[in-house]
């Protein structure tokens, strides 16, 4: 590959450069119809790519009939260009004057949850006037696993990824990859600093600082903060910070004493054993948020009466819950459409700057908190 025009076209994504490439060899008869192209990790090692790039930029020469695909034999030049053989699966293609369905990868941590479900109302929402429908994949929130199904994903064929990633302090390999490689992809509700991705995410910052006004306002003080380890996670980060300017705000220096790394039952029990002067909890998250609820009252509290509890992330029939929850809700398929819409933005500009979307929560105010009895326990 001529580095000279590899530096002039810099902003030209990667797999279109490798498409671009392929066009000019057989253009020039450098590679004649019936030719066997370089294998995929011949063409990764030469262009310094990976797999999934490679496979990118084959599929769509395929889909043009450019080139074809023998399994078990790798992809040759077709005859004429628009007349190859076509893949067994190819995406994109018009028959009898309508345009087949193309995929798009949605990969979550998992099924679960009021967010997750409004998320994905919200991509296909936004996906259905298009011809684009979602390939939906899990991770169990590992990194491996979001290896192997960003690998899965593009082995269908899907044309670009929305990704909740996995909690980590960085992205797995191949999401690196795809990033730097500017294959169309849109993360939601957390990012890597220093990995300039295309993101739609809660306000979480917003959302934790009404949360803990909402608690200071009613007469708070200590109050203690229970997260899973935070270091690296943006959205758990930020919601730590709201947390921290909103006690500032009100005149309260973060007790670090009060942040709580630990999300087990006895773990929360233990804590507020220890910290008895506290009278307000605020969770990252409506898992945890339950779990301090329980471990409240197995330790003879009552809430909200002892222990006021707000958390992120409302739930299905919440109202009717035995203690009606103070939560905050976010707005999953404004996400999700967002998400969805900014993918198909990045299909017909590719070299778009990175842009980072924030989207406003709302805080819901029920019986779980209430101001601090006179008599501090």
């Amino acid at each position: 590959m001529d580095h000279t025009e590899s530096r002039s076209n810099k902003r030209t994504p990667l797999y279109a450069q490798i498409e671009s490439y392929v066009r000019d060899q057989i253009r020039s008869g450098k590679w004649k119809p019936g030719k066997r192209l370089p294998s995929e990790n011949q063409l990764c090692k030469q262009f310094d790519v990976s797999r999934i790039t490679i496979r990118g930029a084959m599929d769509k020469l395929v889909e043009e009939g450019v080139v074809f695909r023998i399994q078990g034999r790798g992809s040759f030049v077709a005859e004429e260009a628009g007349k190859g053989e076509p893949a067994k699966y190819a995406f994109g293609k018009e028959t009898s004057g309508e345009q087949e369905l193309q995929a798009v990868a949605v990969i979550l941590p998992r099924l679960q949850g009021m967010l997750t479900t409004s998320l994905l109302a919200g991509v296909e929402r936004a996906l259905e006037p298009s011809r684009f429908r979602m390939l939906l994949l899990t991770t169990d929130d590992s990194q491996e696993r979001e290896e192997v199904k960003l690998q899965e994903a593009l082995r269908t064929g899907a044309r670009g990824v929305i990704v909740y990633p996995a909690e980590g302090r960085t992205y797995s390999e191949e999401m690196l990859r795809l990033t730097l490689d500017r294959f169309p992809i849109v993360v939601i509700d957390r990012y890597v600093r220093g990995v300039p991705t295309h993101c739609v995410c809660s306000d979480h910052i917003a959302g934790a600082y009404e949360a803990t006004e909402h608690l200071l306002r009613l007469g708070h003080r200590r109050i203690g903060f229970v997260t899973t380890p935070y270091e690296g996670t943006t959205s758990l980060e930020e919601r730590l910070e709201g947390f921290r300017q909103a006690l500032n705000d009100y005149g309260v220096v973060l007790d670090r004493s009060l942040v709580l790394e630990r999300a087990e039952p006895d773990a929360i029990a233990d804590f507020l054993a220890a910290a008895s002067n506290v009278t307000a909890l605020f969770a990252v998250n409506e898992q945890i948020g339950q779990i301090a609820i329980r471990a409240a009252e197995a330790a003879g509290m009552r809430v909200p009466e002892d222990l006021s509890v707000v958390f992120f992330d409302d739930y299905d029939h919440a109202d009717a819950a035995r203690i009606p929850p103070t939560c905050v809700a976010q707005q999953g398929d404004t996400i999700g459409f967002e998400a969805a819409g900014r993918l198909l933005s990045l299909f017909a500009n590719p070299n778009q700057e990175r842009s980072m979307v924030r989207i406003p929560t709302r805080l819901i105010v029920r019986a779980s908190t209430a101001a601090p009895m006179s008599d501090q326990r």
